[in-house]
């Protein structure tokens, strides 16, 4: 049966439902203790991680696309359970230089890093490494420099700034004005929707329809959705009941559990029309929740839920428009994840 997906986590690149012309699909890549994800805007975040689970260090660099864009930088530190908490302000430290006190940010456990400081972490990374946090104690938390180039050089290659002054891994003598411009985000107008009366007898004998259960199975490529097989007593939600509630005039919605794991499910949605042939239009087997015309997905990594990744269509008035991916990048113990690296973003009106 159909394993969970983890769709921002497991995906190299992202098809986009709703783009501007010559938008570039998402980018996921990880390597080591380092990802990075990129938009469909061409804004690239990189996050790299202390290794192993016993810290929680993690920094994130950020640059837009475009030609002449700065990368600013960020770092979190939030121990957990029986970690070693700090004691004072913290310092960068790189190959036992001091570069300074990091300066707190407005959410806990976050500090942002000087244009010197994000600097001299980008030129260890593509050198020695050495690089740490310390606290007035002297305890220090080390970060990974393992990935850290391969996931550079992925962010340049995105950004089409490989041979330029501005690439941090092959620079170049090549115009700045040849990067590649930065993408507006695309526009999705969020259409209205109706409320479906309780119990509206029309809809539960459309729910108990075999002809729309045919027709919502002939949308996928394999028997991929639990709820809808025949009843097998090995297959817990088989044959589960479809729920239908109205779109609008036009339109129904119609879901049902697709699959169930031991800390994630996926329920599967469709816009159909009202009588037969229905015309499904298979929007995602990953959902948990539909409400005021967004259908959302959120699974986790693991069960701790310290790396979560999240989907959103929206109801535009004809489909389901894929208007944002998320993922919470590599599992460190930070409940909800350190940062939120978005592979998709758009502005809904």
């Amino acid at each position: 049966m159909r394993s969970p997906l983890l769709p921002t986590l497991l995906a190299l690149c992202w098809p986009l439902a709703a783009s501007a012309v010559d938008a570039p699909a998402g980018l996921y890549f990880q390597h080591h203790d380092w990802v990075v994800a990129c938009d469909n805007t061409r804004t690239c975040r990189a996050a790299g991680y202390a290794s192993g689970d016993d810290s929680t260090l993690s920094v994130l660099l950020t640059r837009a696309g475009g030609p002449n864009q700065a990368i600013s930088g960020r770092m979190s530190l939030q121990p957990i359970d029986d970690q070693p908490q700090p004691k004072g302000a913290l310092h960068l430290r790189i190959q036992q230089r001091d570069l300074g006190v990091l300066a707190p940010a407005t959410e806990p456990g976050v500090h942002v890093l000087s244009a010197a400081q994000t600097s001299a972490v980008l030129s260890a990374l593509v050198r020695d490494g050495g690089i740490a946090v310390v606290d007035a104690a002297g305890h220090a938390w080390p970060l990974s420099d393992k990935g850290a180039a391969a996931v550079l050089l992925k962010t340049d290659e995105f950004q089409g700034r490989v041979g330029t002054p501005g690439a941090v891994m092959r620079k170049g003598a090549a115009a700045e004005s040849s990067v590649p411009a930065a993408v507006a985000k695309p526009v999705v107008r969020k259409a209205p929707t109706l409320s479906t009366p309780p119990d509206d007898p029309a809809f539960s004998k459309l729910a108990a329809s075999p002809a729309l259960r045919a027709a919502l199975r002939a949308t996928l490529e394999e028997p991929s959705c639990e709820g809808l097989l025949d009843t097998d007593p090995d297959l817990p939600i088989s044959n589960s009941p479809l729920q239908i509630q109205r779109l609008d005039a036009k339109h129904l919605l119609v879901n049902v559990p697709c699959w169930r794991a031991a800390y994630n499910s996926g329920d599967g949605y469709w816009v159909i029309g009202e009588k037969a042939p229905y015309q499904p239009q298979w929007v995602t087997s990953d959902a948990i929740d539909y409400g005021d015309g967004q259908i959302v997905a959120s699974h986790k990594g693991r069960g701790l839920a310290d790396c979560v990744s999240d989907e959103t269509w929206t109801w535009d008035g004809t489909r389901f428009v894929a208007t944002s991916a998320i993922s919470g990048g590599l599992c460190r113990g930070v409940p909800g994840g350190t940062w939120e690296l978005p592979t998709r973003v758009t502005e809904v009106r």
